[in-house]
């Protein structure tokens, strides 16, 4: 995974302090992850990397939009999505020490560089809904097909004198 270098963090390097710093992420980063389930989207990530003397907190703000296509009427869709994670990256002889926090990674002290690419594409993937909608109602441009969502809501075949579905509108189903 060469081309995932840039995403190396130079551990031995850093201070004692808040590091901050910006990555993008975009069709390449997930042609290099096989069999990812994104393909296709353009992602920035700020990382804040708070080195201490016995531990790392490392937050991931990451924000952009997944390319994909509508669950609802199939029409190809810029899915916005956001996610804000963060990581406590302990030495590792620390391990048998209480855990306050439910991510906590731990790493050998003698560690020099750290690569967070595979983190930064866990977190894309969690952020990534089940049902990919995009409510488009509200835009003045709609990426939705919507003469397939009018079928689907069935407002074309009410709005025809169809005699079954007047026959079904008029079924009371409190009885």
């Amino acid at each position: 995974m060469k081309a995932l270098k840039q995403y190396e963090i130079p551990i031995s390097g850093l201070k004692i302090g808040v590091h901050e710093m910006h990555y993008s992420v975009d069709w390449r980063f997930f042609e290099q992850f096989e069999e990812s389930l994104v393909k296709q989207g353009k992602f920035d990530v700020c990382v804040l990397f708070d080195k201490q003397p016995d531990y790392w907190m490392v937050t991931f703000e990451i924000q952009g939009h997944l390319d994909t296509e509508c669950d609802r009427c199939l029409a190809p869709i810029s899915l916005p999505l956001e996610s804000l994670n963060k990581v406590i990256v302990k030495y590792d002889e620390d391990e048998d020490s209480p855990v306050e926090y439910e991510d906590v990674m731990y790493v050998s002290r003698d560690i020099h560089k750290w690569n967070i690419a595979e983190l930064i594409h866990e977190f894309i993937l969690l952020c990534v809904p089940i049902k990919r909608v995009y409510h488009c109602e509200n835009e003045s441009v709609r990426p939705c097909d919507m003469k397939m969502l009018k079928r689907l809501t069935g407002e074309d075949a009410y709005s025809k004198e169809n005699s079954v579905w007047n026959a079904l509108k008029q079924i009371d189903l409190n009885n």
